[in-house]
């Protein structure tokens, strides 16, 4: 009997077989045309389709069974399609996805168009595609083994280039972009790590990609077991690692080469979709890729989101989901919510959409850049005058602070500063920011919406110098109940207070597996900064009322007989989990202690209020 092997986002899983793989019975090459549609066969015969007029340079394919293909075209707006008794021919447009079927009765083809939202977007002057260079559609990588590899170089090297040749052949076929091997390495993996997410991170922090676009690690620390579980993960399209696990004895080469294509195809924006055929199904189960003649298919959905991708990367030569065109930023948006429904239970679509969604809001950078410039030049003003008091050389009347007094210094002076930026980002710019400069650590660079929009704030040499002016601004003299209530704002003003409240609880309750333990004090400062971020968005708060008198004592609650430090045994002894009374009970606690503290908030009105 054979065992399930499945995936998950916002990591990511995935396999497939190998590639004796019929990629297209045509000539298959990419057109200079700028738009896109998809094809996808869903009858029990090969299609051979053309696209009309007979000038297209795109030259004719073949199209197997439940598999989907891109169609280039510019002037083209009609496909052709031969059978053995008629020739058909049928109308597509940009940004749509369409499949072939048989009429029942008359057994007649017909082409229908799959719901996807509207995609009849005109393209504004920013659009404007650029010509295809020969290699625009090749993406670089530097491929790693970790230190528990057991063969020698001489066999997993030609292996693994072997397989990222396969892959790119699958998703050439599908989207138009390859993957070139430009470096191999490897990189010491941590013996103690056992949790999947941390090795991830782990491998994030200790890998450089270059001379790559993205790294690809295979780790042979975990063995797999049987169940289900992770087998390989990346955090949303065109992020710049990627890690499978590689350890197996009754996992076929095949298997591992459709884990790859998985992975890709989430790194070029596909999510988890329902058809069973499909290689982005969320649970590869054994067996679809040790029948004989197995070829790996994407559906038709996944098919067009990774060739609007693949436009953007060839034609506008981008990098990153930021780099793309408000034409096919709009497109992929209404796709992944159409998309949504089909597995409500999975993130994959929900998640991606929101990185699409962040990647257009340049204005808003440009003001929290400046409401941050402000603070880390206070911060630095605040360390000199540090400097000059140890040294006995302050003079006047001003002096550092320290501890609360300098989260208070902060949040003030980012009120200040925000009243100063666009007025109808003002606020947004002020809550975002302070979630970056009182982040110390990498808790918003590795969630990818936070993460895309910190990338495009701050560079290394601007965190650097961040983290050097900011010191150790604190909430009830603790640092880390800063860190949780600022980033706990920051997030529930890009993704809404339900995103942000589980973003806090998935990070308690992953302490609790081997770090810091569970802390119902760090859910009391998320609870108390996400409060505090929808009553400043929704108005219940005023800048300048900040700006005058924001204390910590007002805004934290009492934290002091809250437990902290569970491991997960004690947790569940104690608490029995996430739906149980007694955790219900103490999230019901702190909730009326932050209720109680908005209640003497000086504001207008006493309603207590959330971000959506």
């Amino acid at each position: 009997m054979r065992y399930p092997i499945t995936y998950s986002l916002p990591l990511v899983p995935r396999f497939l077989p190998h590639l004796s793989l019929l990629i297209l019975l045509g000539l298959f090459t990419l057109p200079c045309s700028a738009d896109v549609a998809v094809l996808t066969n869903r009858t029990d015969k090969p299609l051979r389709v053309s696209t009309l007029p007979r000038g297209s340079k795109m030259q004719p394919i073949t199209i197997e069974p439940k598999d989907s293909r891109p169609i280039y075209f510019d002037v083209a707006t009609k496909v052709r399609v031969r059978d053995s008794r008629e020739v058909y021919d049928f109308k597509i447009e940009h940004g749509a996805a369409y499949y072939f079927a048989r009429d029942q009765v008359t057994d007649a083809l017909a082409l229908q168009e799959l719901g996807l939202g509207r995609h009849k977007v005109r393209r504004s002057a920013d659009d404007d595609r650029l010509p295809a260079l020969p290699n625009a559609g090749m993406i670089p990588v530097k491929l790693l083994v970790d230190d528990d590899e057991r063969t020698h170089r001489s066999v997993w090297e030609p292996l693994l280039r072997a397989r990222l040749a396969s892959a790119s052949d699958v998703l050439e076929a599908h989207c138009g972009v390859r993957f070139k091997v430009v470096a191999i390495e490897t990189w010491n993996s941590s013996e103690e790590q056992k949790d999947f997410n941390r090795t991830l991170k782990e491998f994030e922090r200790e890998v450089d990609p270059s001379p790559g676009r993205v790294a690809i690690g295979f780790t042979s620390q975990y063995r797999i077991e049987k169940g289900r579980y992770h087998l390989g993960g990346t955090r949303g399209p065109l992020y710049s690692h990627i890690l499978l696990k590689e350890r197996a004895t009754n996992i076929l080469e095949a298997e591992r080469l459709e884990l790859l294509v998985h992975e890709l195809g989430h790194h070029l924006g596909a999510a988890h979709s329902p058809e069973q055929h499909s290689v982005m199904r969320p649970v590869l189960t054994g067996g679809l890729q040790r029948a004989v003649d197995a070829t790996i298919k994407f559906d038709p959905v996944n098919t067009l989101l990774m060739s609007l991708m693949g436009e953007e990367i060839r034609r506008n030569r981008a990098k990153q989901v930021t780099d793309f065109s408000l034409e096919s930023r709009r497109r992929l948006d209404t796709i992944y919510a159409a998309l949504e429904p089909a597995l409500p239970d999975d993130p994959a679509a929900g998640h991606y959409r929101k990185i699409v969604r962040s990647a257009g809001t340049t204005p808003i950078v440009k003001d929290v850049r400046r409401v941050l410039d402000h603070l880390v030049r206070v911060g630095e003003l605040n360390q000199r005058l540090a400097r000059e008091e140890a040294n006995g050389e302050l003079s006047g009347s001003r002096k550092p602070v320290h501890g609360d007094k300098l989260t208070e210094l902060y949040v003030k002076q980012a009120a200040l500063a925000a009243k100063r930026v666009r007025r109808e980002s003002s606020t947004q710019a002020f809550l975002l920011a302070l979630g970056i400069a009182m982040d110390d650590t990498d808790s918003l660079a590795i969630l990818p919406v936070a993460g895309n929009l910190l990338s495009r704030v701050e560079d290394t040499v601007q965190r650097r110098q961040r983290l050097a002016a900011m010191g150790k601004p604190t909430m009830n003299d603790r640092a880390d109940l800063t860190k949780h209530f600022f980033v706990s704002a920051h997030l529930a003003t890009l993704v809404g207070s339900n995103a942000a409240r589980s973003a806090g609880l998935a990070k308690e309750m992953l302490d609790s597996q081997g770090g810091t333990g569970f802390s119902f004090a760090d859910m009391a400062a998320n609870r108390a900064g996400i409060v505090f971020a929808g009553a400043v968005l929704n108005k219940r708060l005023s800048l300048d009322e900040i700006a005058r008198s924001f204390t910590v004592k007002e805004f934290l609650p009492a934290i002091d007989d809250l437990a902290e430090g569970l491991d997960n045994q004690d947790f569940l002894e104690n608490y029995g989990g996430v739906s149980d009374p007694r955790f219900k009970a103490e999230l019901a606690r702190i909730e009326r202690r932050v209720t109680a503290l908005v209640t003497k908030w000086p504001t207008k009105s006493k309603t207590t209020t959330e971000s959506n």
